[in-house]
């Protein structure tokens, strides 16, 4: 699975590419109904007048903190003088992707740094049909499509809500996406877009002089609006910190249940070990699918994927689940 980083609770699975972009978004099922059908959700900075998105201009270290499936993500972009450290999640219980983002400023002077997400949903694995809109109630912008909802928010220094935004077509002459708005560091305010819909959130930060700022960003998903509605005030209720931290601690206690002896193997056996039985579970549906592997490359020139379960696989992973007990 060339897929890097992915995060999961069993019902709600999310996968990243080498230049940290979501790519695959799989709801309510893990391994059926990809709602981005690989196609990549841009993060992007702006600051002094300049753009930059997740890419090569980027020094990136994608890994995970020890025995978890919370993600500990360096960036840094010398042009920019900026660092930025993210921690993912898909909480343990709620049906919601989390982003902790700490931003350092690594000039001797005050600045603005704006953060710019954009989503390229595919509901149902295709583009027909698909809406996006603000939703004043919850100051959110949501993506829906018949029975799929999708709620997009944001905080920062406990102020909660979207404040920055564009709803926006794609696919049609003329318009390349969203992404392209939020390149001047601006977003259009348009609140509602329908048919092949895509959308975009910026969020605002003041970094004093080499100094830090941080803020939360997250993605609930459901099955109708009072769901996704019900999943973001638990978000706002309990704080994203205190569900990245609950998150943390229920996978460290899950991969550490039996005690293990590695012999004289070094540590880094250890941790590798633990972080197979992590990644496997991810792949794993709640209802009781073991998936061959979840990602959108092999659409691209086979016009299939490997999101199936398959006997054998199933059986191979499940044996070795069993032995680690």
């Amino acid at each position: 699975m060339p897929k890097d980083i992915p995060v999961s609770n069993g019902n709600l699975l999310f996968n990243f590419d080498s230049d940290y972009q979501i790519r695959d978004v799989y709801f309510p099922f893990v391994g059926q109904e990809n709602h981005s059908k690989g196609h990549p959700f841009r993060f992007g900075v702006w600051v002094d007048g300049c753009y930059s998105w997740m890419g090569p201009e980027w020094k990136k270290d994608l890994r995970y903190q020890d025995s978890s499936l919370v993600t500990n993500v360096f960036l840094k972009n010398e042009s920019l003088d900026l660092e930025l450290r993210c921690h993912d999640v898909v909480d343990l219980d709620l049906n919601v992707y989390i982003k902790k983002i700490e931003v350092t400023n690594l000039q001797g002077k005050e600045r603005q740094v704006r953060l710019f997400f954009c989503h390229d949903f595919r509901l149902y694995g295709n583009s027909i049909g698909d809406t996006a809109y603000f939703d004043p109630r919850t100051r959110s912008v949501i993506h829906y499509k018949a029975n799929r909802y999708f709620l997009i928010n944001c905080c920062k220094s406990e102020k909660h809500g979207v404040n920055h935004y564009a709803c926006g077509d794609k696919e049609v002459p003329g318009r390349e996406g969203i992404w392209r708005d939020a390149e001047d560091g601006e977003l259009s305010g348009n609140q509602i877009s329908w048919g092949s819909a895509d959308s975009a959130i910026g969020i605002w930060l003041h970094l004093p002089p080499e100094g830090k700022e941080e803020c939360f960003y997250w993605i609930a998903a459901g099955t109708h609006y009072k769901e996704v509605a019900q999943v973001n005030r638990d978000v706002i209720e309990k704080t994203p910190e205190k569900l990245i931290n609950r998150t943390s601690d229920f996978w460290g206690a899950w991969v550490n249940k039996e005690p293990r002896t590695f012999g004289d193997l070094p540590r880094s056996i250890h941790d590798i070990f633990n972080r197979s039985l992590l990644i496997l579970r991810t792949q794993i549906d709640n209802r009781g699918a073991i998936i061959a592997a979840n990602d959108s490359d092999i659409v691209r020139f086979g016009r299939d994927t490997y999101s199936y379960m398959w006997g054998r696989d199933g059986a191979f992973v499940a044996a070795a689940l069993a032995k680690a007990g």
